[in-house]
């Protein structure tokens, strides 16, 4: 069916009204045409089928520039709003991370706070770290042998530092003796 039949416009011979005149009839012969402009297209623009009107060369027309343009203006109102919605989801999983790292930590620190609630337990630390002794009870202290001590476990001798040379010289010599290698 035709565009002008699915107008609303009666199809066949026997039409009235504007479009009338129109059809596939040859023009009378005191008529050479219409007033109105051409509307043939240049043969570079234009295909012709052997069974129908020519029809223009692909290309871009004014409904695809119009669509190119909505496309772009719609990527461009979506592109900020989008970047803003993924930097959110990111902040609200470091957030989510970091209050997971807060609750085990609060949870570490009440178990912390209970054991020092127990008495037993300020008993066991203050006998390991500060070396308490209940009353009655004697306590030993292991000292470690040294081995700056001398074969006779007196100390030894004092390092003889050289008066001569610079003052950067001197103190660096001091900090080798205190190493235990010799200057």
């Amino acid at each position: 069916m035709s565009r002008r039949a699915a107008a609303g416009r009666p199809a066949g011979p026997g039409r009235s009204g504007p479009g009338a005149s129109r059809g596939s009839r040859p023009a009378p012969p005191g008529r050479r045409g219409s007033t109105r402009p051409s509307r043939r297209r240049s043969p570079e623009l234009s295909t012709s089928t052997a069974d129908g009107p020519p029809r223009r060369a692909p290309g871009l027309t004014g409904r695809a520039a119009v669509l190119g343009l909505v496309v772009c203006a719609l990527v461009l109102s979506l592109a900020y709003p989008a970047k803003e919605y993924l930097a959110q989801r990111g902040e609200i999983s470091r957030l989510q991370e970091e209050q997971r790292q807060t609750h085990a930590r609060v949870t570490a620190l009440e178990e912390r706070k209970r054991q020092l609630a127990d008495p037993a337990y300020i008993r066991a630390q203050a006998r390991e770290r500060l070396h308490y002794v209940l009353p009655g009870e004697t306590a030993y202290v292991v000292v470690p042998p040294s081995r700056s001590t001398g074969s006779a476990g007196t100390a030894p001798d004092a390092p003889t530092i050289s008066e001569d040379g610079s003052w950067y010289g001197r103190l660096w010599d001091t900090v080798r003796t205190a190493d235990g290698s010799a200057p």
